[in-house]
């Protein structure tokens, strides 16, 4: 279906991967736990699915996943809005943009989950580092 009169608006490089760098930070901010009373040494290796445990299970993780749901909700009704307006007010036959919104949604959910898995396996690897008492 050919969109009539919409007008596409792209990004920039610049302008995505600034974005992409400021929601790296943010939710690397929230996934990761705060250092509390952690020696340098360590009892035992941390595996992968232990590291999963420690990210996922404390206060800051509960802030990301309602960032990742605030995200994914606004990206919906944005295009539901965008949808909406031109329908209501172009004179055109009736458009949807739903795939679309939910490809930058899948897109989205998976860069989230990419980088939930590298935070993960960057920890266990920091903490495999650490000497082994």
């Amino acid at each position: 279906m050919e969109n009539i009169g919409i007008k596409e608006e792209i990004m920039g490089v610049s302008e995505l991967t600034v974005m992409v760098v400021i929601y790296s930070g943010i939710m690397t901010f929230f996934l990761v736990p705060f250092k509390r009373h952690q020696s340098n040494e360590i009892k035992r290796p941390i595996t992968f699915k232990e590291s999963l445990q420690h990210i996922s299970f404390h206060k800051k993780a509960f802030l990301a996943l309602l960032l990742l749901g605030f995200l994914l909700v606004a990206i919906w009704f944005g295009y539901e809005q965008k949808v909406y307006h031109f329908n209501a007010h172009s004179g055109y036959p009736p458009i949807s943009l739903d795939s679309k919104a939910i490809f930058y949604m899948c897109a989205l959910l998976g860069y989230t989950v990419i980088l939930y898995l590298l935070l993960a396996l960057c920890i266990s690897l920091n903490i495999s580092k650490r000497k082994i008492i």
